[in-house]
Order: C-alpha cells, then structure tokens, then sequence
C-alpha cells in the first residue's frame, strides 16, 4: 500500500476565513513548520505533499524542517476555487471546536481537504491511501494517524474512508483514492459522505468501522487545537508551554481538565434580544407576550458597544433573538450594519418569519448574515396553529420562498436557512417529517429540547431529558444573554432579568461576564452548589452545550 500525506497550505488566509498564522512563531518555530514535521513522522506515510499557491511556493519551502526535506514535496495547486468553500466556511462558523456539528452536516475535514485536488495529486502519485491533515496543525498526533491508516487497512474490504471523533488539529482523514476521485469530479467535500440524507438513511458513521476507536480522552473532549482563531492560538500556546507531550490523548484530557473551570475573557457567543415585541405572543412552547416584561427596542449604542467588545476574539458569534421577534427593531437594517462594520465573525438571526418581507431579506444578504433560524414549531397547518395560537403557516412559507429565490438572484450563500422544530408534546409526531421534509428543501434544519425555562413555563417535554448526576452549568461560562433593556442576566432561562448580571447601560460586556454575580454563580456551581439563583435549583438546561 501506498500513502501519501498531505497538507495544504495558505500564508493568506485560513480556510475558515481569519487570518492565516502558518508563518506565526509558536515557540521558536512557525506553525506550518511543526504540522509538516508531525506528518514527517507519520511511519505510514511515505511521503508528504505541501499544496500552496505558485506565489507561496519559496516560502513554504523555507518552512520545511531540514531533517524533513528529503521526504516533503512543496508544490503547487492546480484547481484555484472550490465551489464549496464558502459554504463551509458560513455552515462551520457556530461548530469550531467539534469534528462535525456543522450545518448542511459539514465537519472539521471540509475545511482542509479540497477532494478534486487530492484526487489528481493522488492519481499522479499512484497512491492507494491519502493522509489530509490541517496545515495549521502543530499538535498533529503521529501516532495517531498511524492507527487509523492501520485501521484503514484492516477494513478497506468495509470502507474508503476513515475518520476519528477528535478535537480538531489532533488528526486527518484518511482516503483511499478511488473516493477521492469520485468525490472531486462532482467537487463534493467529505462531509457529503458523512452527513444525513433522508431517502437514503443509514446508520450513523461514528458508529461504523470507518470511524477509527480512539480513547475516551479523544472522542469525548471538544476544544480547537487548530491554530486559527486567537482562542485556538492560545489553548495550543499553552498546552506546548507547559511541556506536554504530543499525545492526543493527553491533550483531549488537559482539554477536558481546563473545560471544567477556565472562564473566556469574553463569551465565545451573545444573544441579544433587540425587542420583546412579537406577532405571536399566544405561542404555546416560548416565553412570548404577556408572560415576557416589556422591554426594548434595544439602543443601537449597546448593541455597537457589545459588537466592539466582541470583534476582540476573531471568532465571535452573535444572535439576534431573544424573547420576541427581531425583525420588528425599527432600525434592524442599522443594528446589522454597526455588528458586521465592527468586525463579528459571526452573526445569526432567530424569527417567527413573519415579518420576512423583501426588505429586510435583502438587509440580511447586504449584511451576510450566517444564519438565519426560522422557528416554526410545526410541519403542519393545524400543529402551526395550534403551538403558535395564530394561523400564519402559509405566510410564512411564501417569505421562505422569497428569501430562497432573492438569496438565489443574489448568487450568496449566506443566509444559511435553519428551520426549526420545538420537540414537544404538541409537536413530537411530526419530528420526521418536519426534519426529512426541510433536509430536503434547504439542506438541513433543527429539532430543539423543550424548555419549562426553571419551571417559570408548563413542563411540555415529551421525556425528562437530563443526566442522572447533575454537574457545573456549562452555559454560564461560555454564552451571555443581553435583554432588550440593556440587562444580562445570568443565564438564557431568565426571560424577564429577575437575576442580573450587569447592565450594559453603565457597565461593560466584560464587567458584566466577570462581576461579582457570575463570578460567584460559577464558583457555586464548580463547588456542587446548584442554587445559584432560584432558576438554577428548578433549570432542566444545565446539561446543554
């Protein structure tokens, strides 16, 4: 058998779309340096291709380790645009620490393998097997990729295609050529492979022979160990710092281990309610009308002052939402405009889709907007009318319609339609036909937990969906909700700010995330003590990412 490895490489830009740090010093060495060296030690490999631009070829070249040079080839691409690419990077914007968890089921291979370039490389090369890695890689595992192509081997009979549940940066992907070929004369990423496809179902990848068993260590952590993002630079900083051993099960702990208690500087996402106003205030499974105090429209000067703090991290995310409609904010054009003009990587926006009329659809493609979460809450007229106490299911179809063929015209990916389903008494029987049905029309959608929001709602869960042995909120350290009067409470159950964190009026989003009220929500729940606030001894949440 024949492997060849491969990583490719841009000194511009990253393939999610930040900065590229490949020529970015990591301890006395650039990042580029350290992955090719990590897959020079690959035992499997025989040799390894770095794939750049004809204008980074000299430079690339210079980053080779000398001890790797007699078995690294630096070469250039030949296929200049991928049709995927964009679409990868707007579906993968919300799941950068997981492998998969991308919309449309993207996952962490598609953003560093380009199938109809491995196909010629590989055809030329006449190799049976390809190793893609991330050139962004520095705590690429040797031995683990060794494993894997092993256990590429043993089932070739089974598969062509081999993947791990891992952190991405800690693996790649193993191909066998003849997928490859397939795959890139369609230019169709991996992540078509993997991912659900409702007229031809079929079990789940993970759990078949193509995904490798790698320890629970592995499969078990999330964290970004590509070299990416400024949060990914400064976890895999640290971890070479302090001396670890390039192991991915050692790393997988210390990711778990620091998940457990590191506290962001800022939140990795905000939810920011723009106002409480909304055309279905009888809906059945959200706080909605009269069950929500009367707040907003938001000030435009707390949205731009939070979009600053935010466009900090390189990484961030924002959504429009809260607990009413936020295409009723009287200058949603204007709060779109100040969040994409201070530099947000990402935005979403969460709506009834009522008010979805053309000009706000084409605000949403001027601005790029990601995403955009339709909720629904049912398949159905009746089910429709039923949760959502008004007959509106027709209209707001026709706005999805408008949207599609506008986003169309506009030849822009973005927004990437969610629509969405609340898993519910009222709602369970059509879970498989909504889902299929809207896989099929828009490439993916969302089935959702029920929340009673701490008992502040009618329990509506079709079963009780929470571990047998509670342990630390993990929200609380990682997502800040900021409500339509400028308050955060401390967490997103908290639909009328009865608990507050900070108010963004007088206070920044930082002040807000590490005051007194958060700091000591976290430590009560890190030491066991689950009675932060009221809603935390009632919450059926805390186990949610």
């Amino acid at each position: 058998m024949t492997c060849i490895g491969v990583i490719e490489a841009d000194l511009k830009e990253s393939p999610i779309g930040t900065r590229s740090r490949l020529g970015d010093d990591l301890r006395g060495e650039p990042v580029l340096t350290r992955t090719i060296r990590q897959m020079g030690h690959v035992r499997c490999v025989d040799r390894v291709f770095v794939l750049c631009g004809d204008d980074e070829m000299d430079r690339c070249r210079s980053m080779v380790p000398q001890d790797a040079r007699e078995r690294v080839t630096v070469r250039g691409t030949r296929i200049k645009q991928t049709p995927f690419r964009h679409l990868v990077r707007t579906a993968r914007k919300w799941s950068l620490d997981g492998w998969r968890g991308g919309l449309g089921g993207v996952c962490c291979m598609d953003e560093y393998t380009r199938t109809d370039e491995l196909a010629l490389l590989a055809h030329e090369q006449k190799a049976d097997t390809v190793l893609c890695a991330p050139a962004a890689a520095p705590l690429f595992d040797p031995k683990l990729a060794d494993a894997m192509i092993e256990h590429a081997e043993r089932t070739r009979e089974e598969s062509r295609l081999t993947f791990v549940q891992s952190p991405p940066g800690l693996a790649g992907t193993v191909f066998r050529t003849e997928l490859l070929i397939e795959m890139g004369q369609k230019h169709v990423p991996p992540g078509f492979v993997t991912s659900y496809k409702p007229d031809t179902p079929q079990m789940d990848l993970a759990l078949k022979s193509c995904c490798y068993p790698a320890s629970r260590a592995v499969r078990h952590s999330s964290g970004r160990m590509i070299a990416d993002t400024d949060r990914a630079w400064a976890s895999i900083a640290e971890y070479v710092a302090g001396g670890g051993p390039i192991d991915a099960e050692r790393i997988g702990q210390w990711l778990m281990d620091r998940d457990a208690s590191a506290v962001p500087a800022l939140p990795r996402e905000v939810e920011i309610e723009l106002t409480t106003d909304d055309q279905l205030p009888n809906a059945l499974l959200r706080p909605r009308g009269d069950r929500v105090r009367r707040r907003g429209p938001i000030e435009l000067g707390i949205v731009e002052r939070i979009a600053t703090e935010m466009a900090a991290f390189d990484d961030a995310l924002i959504v429009l939402g809260g607990f009413g409609e936020p295409l009723l904010h009287p200058r949603f054009d204007e709060v779109l405009r100040n969040i994409r003009s201070a530099g947000v990587y990402g935005v979403a926006v969460r709506t009834n889709g009522i008010a979805l009329d053309a000009e706000r659809i084409e605000s949403l493609i001027r601005h790029q907007v990601d995403v955009l979460n339709v909720v629904l809450d049912g398949w159905t007229a009746a089910t429709y009318a039923a949760v959502q106490g008004a007959d509106r299911l027709d209209a707001v179809l026709a706005n999805i319609k408008r949207l599609t063929t506008m986003r169309n015209e506009a030849q822009s990916v973005a927004p990437l339609l969610v629509p969405e389903l609340t898993k519910s008494n009222e709602t369970a029987d059509e879970m498989e036909p909504f889902f299929d049905g809207w896989v099929r029309e828009t490439g993916w959608a969302c089935i959702s937990g029920y929340s009673h929001y701490a008992g502040q709602m009618p329990d509506r869960a079709v079963m009780d969906m929470t571990p047998p042995t509670r342990f630390a909120c993990r929200r609380i350290r990682h997502r800040a909700t900021v409500l339509a009067d400028g308050t955060m409470p401390v967490c997103d159950q908290d639909f009328n700010g009865l608990h507050p964190a900070g108010d963004l009026h007088r206070m920044s989003l930082a002040d807000c995330w590490h005051g007194p009220t958060m700091t000591r929500a976290r430590e009560r729940h890190r030491d066991g003590d689950f009675n932060a606030t009221p809603l935390c001894a009632r919450c059926a949440e805390w186990h949610r990412p």
